[in-house]
């Protein structure tokens, strides 16, 4: 492991570990699991995850971050209860599970004590990564399936991987109960679960009313957001009132760190953010423009940098909606607006558009959120 490597990534301080609660609701509410959680040092821009391991892709650091974070957790988390330990499909491609297997062994858990959780990602090397968890249950380890119905983790992956436990995105427990269409997900996600013989665990749930309607479609078990049964007593809870470490680093919250950091970020800090950044001159001309916009938009930075992005490169933004909220900022200079808008991809791409306008550099961001 390229230790030093990871220290350059925090500063020469060590990542931290929190424990998020699995909770079982099928009797008295208990702790069934728990979650280990990556945290960046106190008072670096990234202390949650998100960024940690999207700025630790950008400098070839994803599988030893990855590494590390399950090594520190198998020697701190609580031995009495069993563990969850998300993994990146990186570190399992080219014969890194051998690696985790390792580690699990070296550890002196019993297999049945751990359950290896394979995040989201992409469809590259599928057949790679899946063969890769399944050595990982010969070898008697549980497995679960995280964000269900985001992205890439879908009901081929789900058939293919076969794993104990499916975790069903908080985007689809959020507001459930008053969404019909998101409770509809949920009552079919528990039924699917029942009918595949597979646990499912509902994420995100926040209120007594979520957790009420999640545990009569048929879900026992939860994972909570700022909430906590009643009755029941987590000691490695984190604190209630600190903002998710996430939803932080979100630029259209106000306040949030990452408008300050944009000025003085490099190119490829910039490419390693999740969501689209593009920063634009007063008279709307791109000055740079991030891989993820790259990748969103299909255009190359090479072919848009020095264009106006209004009227060259996106005319359909050329509207009072987005353009005319950009030029009133600018000229008034200042500027953070975040709305809903749809690029006129093929097919459309609705977005969450956030702009920003920093006096430092006279310039304005924009953030466009898939």
């Amino acid at each position: 492991m390229r230790a030093s490597s990871l220290d350059n990534l925090f500063e020469g301080r060590p990542p931290r570990t929190a424990f998020h609660g699995i909770y079982d609701l099928s009797g008295e509410p208990r702790i069934h699991a728990y979650e280990a959680l990556m945290r960046g040092p106190h008072g670096l821009p990234f202390e949650g995850p998100m960024l940690a391991f999207a700025f630790a892709h950008s400098m070839d650091l994803l599988r030893e971050l990855d590494l590390e974070c399950v090594r520190r957790a198998l020697e701190t988390a609580p031995r009495d209860r069993q563990l969850f330990l998300n993994l990146h499909p990186t570190t399992l491609k080219g014969g890194g599970v051998e690696e985790v297997l390792a580690l699990a062994k070296a550890s002196g858990r019993a297999p049945q004590e751990l359950v290896f959780e394979l995040v989201e990602h992409g469809p590259d090397q599928e057949s790679e990564v899946i063969g890769a968890m399944a050595m990982l249950r010969r070898a008697g380890y549980g497995l679960a399936l995280d964000d269900f119905g985001e992205g890439a983790s879908n009901l081929r992956r789900l058939l293919q991987l076969r794993p104990d436990y499916l975790k069903l995105d908080r985007w689809f427990v959020n507001h459930a109960d008053r969404d019909p269409d998101r409770r509809a997900v949920v009552r079919a996600t528990a039924q699917l679960g029942r009918e595949l013989r597979i646990q499912v665990v509902a994420e995100g749930v926040r209120s007594a009313a979520l957790m009420e309607l999640v545990h009569s479609a048929g879900i026992n078990l939860v994972q909570c957001y700022r909430f906590i049964p009643n009755g029941l007593h987590d000691p490695l809870a984190e604190n209630e009132g600190e903002p998710e470490v996430d939803e932080v680093l979100n630029p259209a919250l106000p306040g949030s760190p990452m408008l300050n950091l944009m000025d003085s970020l490099e190119e490829r800090s910039l490419d390693a953010l999740p969501f689209g950044v593009i920063q634009l001159a007063p008279d709307g001309t791109i000055l740079q423009y991030n891989r993820y916009e790259e990748d969103l938009a299909r255009r190359k930075a090479s072919d848009v940098i020095g264009k106006n992005f209004f009227t060259e490169v996106a005319p359909c933004t050329d509207v009072r909606e987005f353009a005319g909220r950009f030029h009133e900022g600018v000229g008034a200079r200042e500027l953070h607006a975040s709305f809903d808008y749809v690029f006129a991809f093929s097919p459309p791409k609705k977005v969450k558009v956030t702009l920003y306008y920093s006096s430092t550099t006279d310039t304005c961001w924009v953030f466009i959120q898939a």
